[in-house]
């Protein structure tokens, strides 16, 4: 129903397909709530499975006060990219002037353990600096003009780690959602390359490298939350098949991240966008026959089918470009 926090009066509304593109860990959080309560009990085990963060961790280097000679806030969000290692991708990232809540997600940078880092506590680490300058820590971290003095750095990596989201009951009996590690290596904690690039960038900007407040609890911040209900070829391997169809209820669709399996190490906007697009083409004209597989048959490759009637005119910049390769259009007469 709609309004449902503001108004009293509920819609309800049936149809007989239903595309589910509410964002990673909605569209999650929707699907377990579903078959916690019964209402959609046929859904794969494998819902949580394989949900992925980027391999990302969300850093950055802030300056103490805002330079007339350095606007950090002109151009778009992000222009350049590099990668320091195979395996490992860095964009510097800015927010607009006035864009400043971020901001107070933001601590001192500190690294985790291991070969490249310490075995002091990130706490611990955080407490010296702030002993070391407790009047400059308190200017870094106050977020006002914050996008004035900042720039991020979304460090990105396509390994193969994953987290599996689950829901289990609380001591009140209520379903909580919740995670654990999942296939693959263990999700980082740090990423050391990520850290030192930071550092250098806090270098040519005069500024002081920074992390974020899970990373003290060794949980790094993503922007990119995928994955979780994922493409396989059967209900033992997925949550989707091929053609995005929901094993078990085929037709309710799944078009977000939430069928992204993969960490792309890059942001994944356009990888959402070409798997919805494609489960699209796929979807048959109303009154034509559906010529995708039924759910338990082989995978079958099948050519797109332009719409009859696209919103999108013949010759417009985005109009369709590929043969028409569909059933010919019904005759409005006939």
């Amino acid at each position: 129903g709609t309004g449902r926090w503001i108004r009293r009066r509920r819609r309800s509304y049936t149809a007989a397909y239903l595309v589910l593109a509410a964002g990673t860990y909605n569209t999650q959080k929707l699907l377990f709530k579903m078959r916690d309560k019964g209402k959609l009990p046929a859904l794969s085990d494998k819902l949580g499975v394989l949900t992925r963060t980027n391999s990302e961790s969300i850093v950055g280097a802030g300056r103490f006060d805002v330079s007339p000679d350095l606007d950090l806030t002109h151009g778009v969000a992000i222009t350049s990219s590099i990668h320091p290692t195979p395996d490992t991708h860095i964009e510097p990232v800015r927010y607009g002037k006035g864009s400043n809540a971020m901001g107070l997600l933001q601590t001192l940078m500190t690294d985790g353990a291991g070969p490249q880092g310490t075995d002091v506590p990130r706490w611990k680490q955080l407490m010296r600096q702030v002993r070391e300058d407790p009047r400059g820590t308190l200017r870094l971290l106050n977020p006002r003009q914050w996008s004035e003095r900042t720039v991020i750095a979304l460090v990105m990596q396509h390994l193969d780690n994953s987290i599996t989201t689950f829901t289990k009951r609380s001591v009140f009996g209520v379903r909580r959602y919740t995670s654990k590690q999942g296939h693959g290596q263990p999700n980082p904690t740090w990423i050391p390359v990520g850290n030192e690039v930071t550092r250098r960038i806090a270098a040519k900007i005069d500024g002081v490298a920074g992390g974020t407040w899970g990373e003290l609890f060794n949980v790094p911040l993503t922007a990119h939350f995928l994955g979780g209900a994922v493409i396989g070829d059967s209900p033992e391997h997925g949550v989707i098949d091929p053609y995005q169809r929901v094993y078990g209820y085929p037709t309710l669709l799944v078009a977000d991240g939430a069928a992204i399996s993969a960490n792309l190490g890059v942001n994944p906007s356009l990888s959402i966008a070409a798997q919805a697009e494609r489960a699209a083409a796929l979807w048959p004209n109303k009154g034509h026959a559906d010529l995708r597989p039924r759910q338990g048959e082989p995978y079958r490759r099948l050519e797109p089918i332009p719409p009859l009637y696209p919103v999108v005119p013949a010759g417009a910049p985005g109009a369709l470009r590929w043969p028409r390769t569909g059933p010919e259009p019904i005759s409005s007469t006939g």
